[in-house]
This record gives structure tokens, sequence and C-alpha cells, in this order.
């Protein structure tokens, strides 16, 4: 990574607009977590930046982040046409400004322009923000390291996705240990196990993404349990039906992770009533299994001129 390359980008990006350090729509503990260690990067560099969170953070987020000093609706806030743009935690660009840079962990074929673009697949993106500190000579405080060691349980099922590699794990318990934080908890909330009895409307979207491949619209959600009945499934994905018609998108990809068989089953919804399902038996990770497998499908689709009529 051209730490020097960071620098000079985001200096530029001040005479053309405000530094928008913008975290993902419905932010979660890695993207907020992302944009915090960002702005201390840009502190200690002397560049005026501001962290906006596009939409509310979701309610993990809200419950979990002020415990370490941080609000996320304190955070939220539109954008303007003017901003430059600093995409943490994804490479996709949903709201008013100009992207100067991406700091992203989520795989793609298409990623965005920008004057500095890191995408590298690590388990968080924090972890990766906190290299990038570190290259510029930073040493992370002990607080700052506490929440990289948040983002990574909380955003791989507390350790146990697909997305993050051996060494990652290792680093993030050891780390967990050194730091006095309390593994249980951590573990608890990188489970983060859904509350089954929470209606189907609600069970539906938790998780919601928006993704435009090749100009072609898709919705994601997913649910962690190890408490899913075929009624529930059945019902859920009734909902989707109803949603993928609303929102006018042209697929729906609804995951089912359970932590505790370590498996994930994946719903592919499209506009005319099919269902595609697909079985993993291993947790996979969204962003760096299945929707660049989606982003793929999609593409090649619109470049080959074909309906997905599944």
């Amino acid at each position: 990574m051209d730490i020097q390359k960071l620098k000079t980008a985001l200096q530029k990006a001040t005479a053309r607009g405000r530094v928008t350090l913008i975290g993902h729509d419905a932010p979660d503990v890695d993207s907020v977590v992302s944009c915090v260690l960002m702005a201390a990067l840009c502190a200690a560099w002397q560049i005026p930046a501001e962290i906006i969170l596009p939409t509310r953070a979701d309610e993990q987020t809200r419950r979990v982040m002020p415990k370490f000093g941080v609000h996320p609706d304190a955070l939220m806030k539109p954008t303007r046409p003017d901003d430059q743009l600093v995409l943490l935690d994804h490479h996709q660009a949903l709201h008013e400004g100009e992207v100067c840079a991406c700091i992203d962990h989520h795989p793609t074929a298409y990623p965005p322009e920008g004057d500095f673009v890191c995408i590298e697949p690590v388990g968080a993106c924090a972890l990766l923000v906190m290299r990038l500190m570190e290259a510029a000579g930073m040493e992370p405080t002990k607080e700052q390291r506490k929440l990289v060691v948040l983002a990574m349980y909380l955003d791989t099922i507390a350790l146990r996705s697909s997305k993050i590699s051996i060494d990652e794990r290792r680093w993030a318990r050891e780390e967990a240990a050194r730091l006095g934080m309390d593994e249980a908890w951590l573990i608890r909330e990188g489970m983060d196990l859904a509350d089954m009895t929470l209606p189907p409307e609600t069970l539906a979207m938790m998780g919601l993404k928006r993704y435009d491949f090749a100009g072609l619209s898709v919705c994601s959600t997913y649910v962690q349990t190890d408490a899913m009945t075929p009624a529930v499934l059945d019902a859920i994905l009734g909902v989707l039906r109803a949603e993928i018609v609303r929102k006018g998108v042209q697929r729906w990809v609804f995951l089912v992770h359970n932590p505790c068989l370590e498996r994930t089953d994946r719903y592919d919804l499209f506009p005319g009533g099919g269902i595609r399902a697909t079985h993993y038996d291993f947790l996979a990770s969204r962003g760096k299994v299945i929707m660049p497998d989606v982003e793929r499908q999609m593409t090649e689709e619109r470049h080959g001129g074909l309906a997905d009529r599944a």
C-alpha cells in the first residue's frame, strides 16, 4: 500500500471540497470503526475531514459503539455534491459527492475510480485502516486497537467466517487477551444470533445492503441463527418475494448463517417468483464469497444480453 499516494490524494481533495469519510448504508461496527480510525489518520496529517454515516447504523452498532465512546446517531447526515468521498468498508458510491479514495475489504472486479483505491481481502476493513495508520508512522492507541479487535470479532461471526485468515484469527484472539478484553462478550456479539420470535417482515430485512452490478440492482439481507425452521423461512421468503417487486430490483440474495453449525444457506430470489438455493458447508462471507459471485453472474448476464428468469 502506497501511504504517500493516499496522503497526496487527500491533500488534493481538500481543494475541491469537504473530505468526507463515509461508511456504507446501514453501517455496521466495522464500517463505523473504519471511519473513526481514518479520521485519526487524517488528523495526524492535519487534513480536515468529517465522518458521515449516510443512513442510520444497524441495531447492534447503535448498542455496542457507545460502550467504546462512539455515538453513531450523532454522525448521521447527508453528503453534499462537492464532497470528496473516502469510501470505507464499501466500494460503490450511492450518495452525492465525488470519490477521491476507497479503502475496502470486499473483492470486486470493478473497483471505483479515485486517486487512491485500496481493496484487500482482510477480515475487517478496520484492520486495513490500522495498517495504513502504521504505514504512516502512527502507533495506534490502546483504545484504537480495541476498536479493531471489536470490528474483527463482529464482522467475522466471532472469527468463524471464511473471510478471515488463520493469522488474522490468531492476531485478534491474542490482541483481545493482551488488551484485557472480554472474549466471551466479543464472541456473543460476534455470533449476534437473531431473535427468531420477531416478525418475518423484520427478519427478512436484517443486514440490508444494496448493490449495483453492471447497471442491475441487487438487494441482500441475512440472519444469523441456529433456530431457523421451514415455516419461518417460508414466511421470510414470502416477504422478500413482495419486496423484490416493490423495490424493482433484479435479484434479492437472502442468507441464513448458522454460526453453531458453521454453514450458510443462500437463497437467490428473482422478479418472476423463482428462487435458487445454494448451500455452503462453511460460513460463507457475504462480501468475500457471495456477492462477488453474484457480481460475476449478473455481469455475464448483462453482457450476454440474457434475462435472469430463474
